[in-house]
């Protein structure tokens, strides 16, 4: 904390306090250093820690201080807008990520690209990723087995052109520019260099490259810079965080002066011990262990649950008999998943429950727009004259029908005093459309009438697989920002279906709306103050609970699929369930379950390998009423009696369609114990290596 000149890496481990340590650094450099506040640059790489920390200096000065507390955006911002940028100046604007999507599906457009084969998440990533790494549109060269192909250049290219047009710049640009401003005006980097001569860097290992060079360039004058931050806590390399930037600033800044916060306050001996024991499977990292002076505390429980809805009412009952039995709050406990589609099955057995809950950062699993998306279409199946639900399936799948004609036809139903289906069966008649609008309009009411036949003869799971397939329902969300989040979560609505099987299917229809309604309305028990935290594993990161439960710790979840096959991204995965872990102050209960449903059908699940990394004198393994589960040998809980032996139905050479990965084929199929491994080359993804029975490939 005293060691103010010179360069300083501070290695801070979870729950060693380091957001405090920061603080009262800042808080003795001026009471006791007498430096000047203002000559102080604190970075943090979110709004919510940057003014987290403003607060806390200001209680500890009693007043509001001078030191400069931002995000590394803001502060790039701010410079900008006192230097400008040329042919800029310094009255551009900044796009928000509505108005990215917007422009970059427009320049997809512009380019005839279909969603299908290019999402819109992929396009932004590589944009962004050619960003970071500063490299120019005009300097793209697209290539076989490149990065940048033909279609993310073109969009590249007319994305920035646009920016330029409407004089903005997106996030990525605030630090593109800021860089470029620093690299070619001697000046004004000298300027900077003066203005902040003591730089503090918090969570370090989150900074890409380009931020770290920005850092680098600031702080090369005085060598003032001190960066906190954990090797073992990079989870963000999807948003470019360069893991190696530790290593970087020693050899930029020699002499630098090491000193490890190894010390959890945080969590109990075992919570501690476990996580150390998984973290040192990692090969990228430095030898660290975390050490705690607080008390053994109670095994890690990993639990063994049937399937996703036993695993969400165990939960929610063992929060409610912790609640009493530890004198408790709902607010002292956390769910934690990997992926936002597993929140569905939780939410519903909270809320069959009772038990108020909130999402953090993000939206509740039956408000998430691709949700209210199909549960328009099942309303108008179930209720044609359902207008509101009508006007939102013709936005969404009425091609031809523009929004001026949408509203002709409304202002149409009103003034009759009718529906809006039986406007559109009138359409033909209405000579204020145009011929080539009254043919769209004619063609979505055929499309509509078909779908209302079939929903009164088939299953949900059926009839929702049968519009996603006449209506280009997936498509359309390539289109969205994070399709694959929003299509698991569609099929993790499908799979909810499979529930309603038993029933007719007008009956099946009804249930399903009435618990979406249901649940909906249950959403604003998460308005209460008191309310248990759900969050994805990676919203979790600085956060901290006396009780901690991570859901779906599988095989194919944790670590996710597509990590499996790729040693770096593993290890990620493992410095993700490492935090989850290191969450938790008292307990932590790891559950997972032996199937779960996929398009509604059953998946049998493997728990993860995560788990088996974990000491077995830390464990103690269950079942959903508290028995003791028998380990296999090696080290698993034993897979379920009546899984079956899977049935190969492919072969090398079949050209195959995957729900995520698109239109590949195969190259090779191996037996793996009573599944297969099958290795495909997709044609956007390259090659991947997929467990048979979880890919849901379907023979082309």
């Amino acid at each position: 904390m005293q060691t103010v000149e010179g360069p300083l890496l501070v290695h801070a481990g979870p729950g060693s306090g380091k957001t405090r340590v920061i603080v009262h650094r800042i808080a003795y450099m001026v009471l006791q250093a007498k430096i000047n506040p203002g000559q102080i640059l604190a970075v943090t790489f979110s709004r919510k820690a940057a003014e987290e920390m403003k607060k806390r200096l200001n209680e500890l000065f009693d007043r509001r201080t001078a030191v400069t507390v931002s995000t590394i955006h803001s502060a790039c911002l701010r410079i900008l807008r006192s230097e400008g940028i040329p042919g800029l100046g310094t009255t551009f604007e900044v796009c928000d990520d509505e108005h990215q999507n917007k422009l970059v599906r427009q320049c997809m457009e512009e380019a005839g690209l279909s969603f299908e084969e290019n999402n819109l998440r992929r396009i932004k990533g590589i944009i962004s990723y050619a960003k970071i790494n500063m490299v120019d549109p005009d300097a793209v060269v697209p290539g076989p087995g490149e990065r940048f192909d033909d279609a993310s250049v073109t969009v590249y290219r007319g994305y920035q052109a646009a920016l330029k047009i409407q004089r903005s710049l997106d996030y990525d640009d605030m630090l593109v520019y800021a860089h470029r401003l620093f690299k070619e005006d001697a000046a004004a980097l000298k300027r900077y260099q003066e203005i902040y001569r003591y730089i503090l860097v918090d969570e370090f290992q989150d900074t890409s490259s380009l931020q770290y060079q920005i850092i680098r360039m600031l702080g090369a004058r005085y060598r003032n810079v001190c960066v906190v931050g954990d090797p073992d806590q990079t989870i963000y390399s999807w948003r470019q965080a360069e893991m190696h930037n530790t290593d970087n600033f020693r050899k930029d800044f020699p002499g630098t002066r090491v000193i490890g916060m190894d010390e959890n306050y945080r969590s109990s001996k075992t919570i501690v011990e476990a996580a150390n024991a998984l973290i040192s499977r990692n090969s990228l990292r430095r030898e660290k262990k975390l050490t705690t002076s607080r008390e053994q505390g109670k095994s890690i429980f990993v639990i063994c649950l049937k399937d996703a809805g036993e695993e969400a009412q165990y939960i929610a009952r063992g929060i409610k008999k912790l609640l009493v039995a530890r004198s408790l709050k709902n607010r002292d406990f956390a769910v934690l998943y990997r992926t936002n589609a597993q929140s569905r099955a939780i939410e519903d057995g909270f809320c069959a429950e009772g038990l108020p809950y909130k999402l953090t950062g993000g939206t509740p699993f039956y408000k998430r727009k691709e949700i209210q998306d199909m549960v328009a279409w099942l309303r108008v199946m179930r209720n044609p004259a359902d207008d509101a639900a009508l006007a939102r399936v013709i936005r969404l799948a009425g091609k031809g029908i523009g929004a001026k004609s949408l509203s002709l036809l409304q202002e149409q139903a009103e003034k009759s005093q009718i529906h809006l289906n039986q406007v559109l069966r009138q359409s033909a008649g209405l000579s204020t459309l145009p011929l080539r609008e009254r043919s769209a309009i004619a063609r979505f009411q055929a499309q509509v009438l078909g779908l209302q036949a079939e929903s009164r003869q088939v299953s949900l799971v059926v009839l929702m697989n049968r519009i996603i397939e006449t209506t280009a329902f997936r498509e359309s969300l390539q289109g969205e920002d994070n399709p694959e989040e929003r299509w698991e979560n569609l099929v993790e609505f499908i799979s909810l279906a499979q529930a309603y099987e038993h029933v007719s299917p007008a009956v099946a229809l009804s249930s399903l709306l009435g618990k979406v309604s249901q649940a909906s309305g249950m959403d604003e028990l998460g308005h209460e103050a008191d309310a248990v935290t759900f969050n994805t594993l990676h919203g979790s990161k600085g956060l901290e609970f006396p009780v901690v439960f991570i859901a779906g710790v599988e095989e194919g979840l944790l670590p996710h699929g597509r990590s499996v096959d790729d040693p770096a991204r593993l290890e990620e995965e493992r410095r993700l369930c490492y935090v989850g872990i290191t969450r938790a102050m008292d307990l932590v209960y790891l559950t997972y379950a032996e199937q779960r449903l996929f398009f509604g059908q059953a998946n049998y699940r493997t728990p993860s390998r995560f788990i088996r990394e974990l000491p077995a004198n830390l464990v103690s393994r269950r079942d959903y009423n508290g028995h003791i589960v028998r380990d296999g040998p090696s080290g698993y809980s034993a897979a379920p009696s009546e899984a079956p032996q899977i049935e190969m139905l492919l072969n090398a050479g079949d050209k195959v369609n995957h729900p995520k990965f698109g239109v590949g084929r195969i190259r090779e199929v191996l037996k793996h114990a009573a599944d297969f491994h099958v290795i495909v080359v997709f044609k956007d993804y390259g090659t991947k290596k997929l467990l048979y029975s979880l890919a849901n490939m379907e023979k082309l």
